[in-house]
């Protein structure tokens, strides 16, 4: 059921998040230049309203559509999300997050349909044609009846939210946010849903409570400086980078664990959360647009003229409550620490211990940290804290020399090429599905960690010579050959000016040229078909990667890729591509071929001429150079 949340939750949150930027743009012009802002200007104040009404709506309907069907999800989703706006009188943002992926939905199904029936030369008027005429009916769809409803639904839900208010009940949301904040939903509640309704009280009275309800950092400040003042040994000594990062910084992610290993102190930022709320609903303050990330600097910047003290009086309330009310829990426990059998703050032999069996359970057996080049930190959003984390062992891997990148991103969408995945302990089951090929060491805290210490000390071990130093094999040097100097990629394995009916077609023809080449056997085509079923080896830009399944592997016989070129592409789930790419890797050895198609690919100009070269030779030497 958890996890059904959370992926409903980063689904609202992914609609939102990747135009956060966008928002506060609108909310710094509405702070400066409204009637009743810092500096009233009577010309700028016109870029308000188109704002909030076209241009946010929009951003938002073109993320959901491309977040399900790429760059043509995102149009058909723009023009359905123009009938809602139109239909209504208040901000679409709820519209757009229904009629974005429900286009592109759409439109997908469409593609599907007609995926192989297309005569060649008609694709580009069928492509173009079909999102036209379908966006055009689902966004009269949207005019007459989606915009509506959901102007209903929101002045009813808007209602309550007033009622509450109004009745000093407000503070009572505290009870739900904030343990829904440390199971990893705070960007889901925060940007999924608690946005979209403040900017449309900031329309009616130029600003919102609702802004603050999950973005506040002082519950969580107040519960670290508890940990800080009270706490003991690994744990306090954590606590002032985390108090840093979380309140000034907007990190609120850097505080959850402290909460997840003793889930009684919830009740500290639930009461410090109440407080602060109930503060602004007495004096009728709020704020004028999001406030992300959720840091003190942010709740100034998007304070109203005016009440800049107030807004900062609620945080400091939020904060002296939840360190009062978490103080005696941190006090009480502190003697226990060595006793919690969950406790990521457990003495220091003992985390090593636990962190060392952690990782040889989780370590392939074929993947040793001397064929390591790719470390992706993961979070939900892929903006804070692995951010964070990825720095910080960035830092302490720059010292050692070694040719290890380290790189941060949402868990949901790790790049393939990842060999290592870091991520908390809450997220590792979303980070398996995402990188199942990858290794994943499971974390407790980004600040400090036994798990992290234990992997730099497997590459620390690779500097002191106790294990195989990795290799710089240049950037895109495929002419490199397997035990048995069996040629990687060979020029009888690239063929151009091919045209497919649909993309089994070109999954088959890429799978043919492995077998002529000696790489595979016959039924590795099936394993290649087989994978492609369960989800799309689609890469974008023009470029599917086929590869067999796990079983598929008995077929290998060497590590080697095939490129079939198709100039006028082949359909693969609503995306053309224009080169298909079928690798067949011996152990895990196609990931390090994944990672240098890919840098052997960003440039763009050279992209563009192989995916239209009639020279196989060309393709050949780009890839070799």
């Amino acid at each position: 059921m958890r996890d059904k949340i959370q992926n409903f939750g980063r689904a609202l949150s992914s609609m939102v998040m990747p135009n956060i930027g966008a928002f506060i743009a609108w909310g710094l012009l509405t702070a400066l230049f409204i009637p009743t802002g810092w500096w009233p200007n009577e010309q700028l104040n016109q870029l308000v309203a188109p704002m909030l009404k076209y241009l946010l709506p929009l951003l938002i309907g073109y993320t959901a559509g491309h977040n399900v069907a790429g760059v043509r999800g995102g149009v058909i989703a723009s023009i359905a999300t123009a009938g809602v706006i139109v239909g209504s009188d208040i901000p679409m943002f709820i519209g757009a997050m229904i009629m974005g992926p429900l286009a592109a939905w759409v439109i997908k199904q469409f593609d599907r349909i007609v995926d192989g029936h297309i005569k060649a030369g008609f694709e580009m008027l069928v492509n173009n044609f079909s999102v036209g005429i379908i966006g055009m009916l689902l966004a009269i769809v949207g005019y007459l009846t989606i915009g509506h409803a959901i102007t209903w639904l929101t002045s009813l839900f808007e209602s309550g939210v007033v009622a509450l208010k109004d009745a000093n009940l407000l503070p009572l949301v505290s009870i739900f946010i904030e343990p829904a904040k440390v199971m990893f939903l705070n960007n889901a509640i925060n940007h999924g849903i608690l946005t979209p309704l403040g900017t449309i009280q900031v329309q009616e009275l130029g600003e919102s409570i609702i802004f603050f309800l999950e973005s506040n950092p002082g519950p969580g400040f107040g519960l670290l400086m508890a940990y800080w003042v009270f706490g003991r040994g690994v744990v306090r000594s954590s606590a002032p980078g985390a108090v840093l990062i979380q309140f000034i910084g907007g990190i609120h992610e850097i505080y959850y664990p402290y909460v997840l290993s003793r889930p009684l102190i919830i009740i500290a930022p639930i009461l410090g959360a109440s407080s602060g709320i109930l503060f602004l609903t007495l004096v009728h303050a709020g704020l004028v647009g999001p406030i992300s990330p959720g840091s003190i600097i942010s709740v100034i910047l998007m304070a109203p003229k005016g009440k800049t003290l107030l807004l900062v009086a609620a945080v400091l309330i939020s904060a002296l409550v939840s360190f009062l009310v978490a103080m005696p829990i941190v006090k009480r426990r502190a003697k226990d620490d060595d006793e919690l059998p969950d406790n990521p703050f457990k003495p220091q032999y003992k985390r090593e211990a636990e962190a060392a069996k952690s990782v040889k359970e989780s370590a392939p057996s074929a993947k040793g940290i001397e064929n390591v080049r790719n470390v992706v930190f993961a979070c939900d959003a892929g903006m804070g804290s692995s951010a964070l984390g990825a720095t910080r062992f960035r830092q302490r891997l720059g010292a050692l020399g070694l040719d290890v990148n380290v790189a941060y991103s949402s868990v949901s969408s790790v790049p393939q090429n990842a060999d290592i995945v870091v991520c908390q302990r809450a997220l590792a089951s979303r980070a398996e599905a995402s990188a199942p090929l990858a290794r994943v060491v499971k974390i407790d805290n980004f600040l400090e960690d036994a798990a992290l210490d234990s992997l730099y000390e497997e590459f620390a071990q690779l500097k002191r010579g106790t294990a195989k130093p990795l290799q710089d094999t240049g950037e895109a040097e495929f002419v490199m050959a397997t035990e048995s100097k069996f040629p990687v990629l060979n020029i009888n394995s690239i063929k151009v000016g091919a045209s497919a009916a649909d993309k089994w077609d070109a999954i088959s023809e890429a799978g043919r040229l492995l077998v002529n080449g000696g790489y595979v056997g016959m039924e590795y085509i099936d394993a290649m078909i087989e994978r492609e079923r369960l989800t799309s080896t689609y890469l974008g830009f023009g470029i599917a990667i086929p590869h067999g399944t796990e079983k598929g592997k008995r077929e290998v016989y060497h590590t080697g890729i095939s490129i079939v070129q198709y100039p006028d592409g082949v359909m693969f789930d609503g995306e053309k591509a224009q080169l298909v790419i079928g690798i067949a890797g011996v152990g895990d050895e196609h990931l390090e071929i994944l990672a240098r198609v890919s840098e052997a690919l960003q440039d763009e100009q050279l992209l563009e001429r192989l995916k239209y070269t009639n020279d196989p030779i060309e393709i050949y030497n780009a890839l070799n150079k």
